[in-house]
């Protein structure tokens, strides 16, 4: 699966950059806020230091901690969006493969599933007028019954399926994608 690992790589790094980039604006808003909230505190300060100097301190201490609190949630926010709009790049990437690159992504993604005998592949009538027959040269039987997958393929052995669409693999994998994802663009 190189050209979908080389892809996704691509993804990975165009999104760390980006992902950088949002994150470094997200400080720089979240240091505004702290700052605004510092000369605030400070004016909170002068004026209850005529009232008392322990008024002025839970003030300021607490103006500072909401500010603190609303900066550490910008950055989480955008490291959240960054990660959602990876996720997105990579399906759209995934979705926007063709000819002989897509043909060797699914067959190397069905190589490593390693159907069990007996099994058959149900594959989109597209993907299956396009490449039945290289399946058939690895051993799998190809099914006549073709199903509406945006790229993939479904193993059916029996009553049960195995879904190995790229939606389908994208839905149940979305955790580990999602903190994959996060240690790549955020470590």
């Amino acid at each position: 699966m190189g050209n979908g690992q080389n892809i996704i790589d691509k993804i990975l790094s165009d999104a760390k950059a980006e992902a950088a980039k949002t994150e470094e604006a997200a400080r720089a808003e979240a240091e505004k806020i702290i700052s605004a909230a510092q000369t605030k505190a400070d004016k909170e300060t002068q004026k209850a230091e005529e009232a008392g100097k322990d008024d002025a301190a839970k003030a300021a201490a607490k103006e500072i901690s909401a500010a603190q609190m609303k900066a550490k949630q910008m950055i989480l926010s955008a490291k959240q969006k960054c990660i959602e709009e990876t996720v997105k790049a990579a399906k759209e990437q995934l979705a926007g493969l063709e000819g002989a690159e897509y043909k060797v992504v699914v067959l190397s993604m069905l190589t490593a599933a390693k159907p069990e005998k007996g099994s058959e592949i149900i594959l989109s009538a597209k993907d299956k007028e396009a490449f039945a027959g290289d399946i058939e040269k690895l051993g799998y039987a190809v099914s006549e019954e073709t199903r509406p997958v945006e790229g993939g393929f479904i193993i059916k052995k029996g009553d049960i399926e195995y879904n190995y669409s790229f939606e389908s693999i994208i839905s149940v994998e979305k955790e580990e994608i999602d903190q994959t994802a996060a240690k790549i663009l955020f470590a």
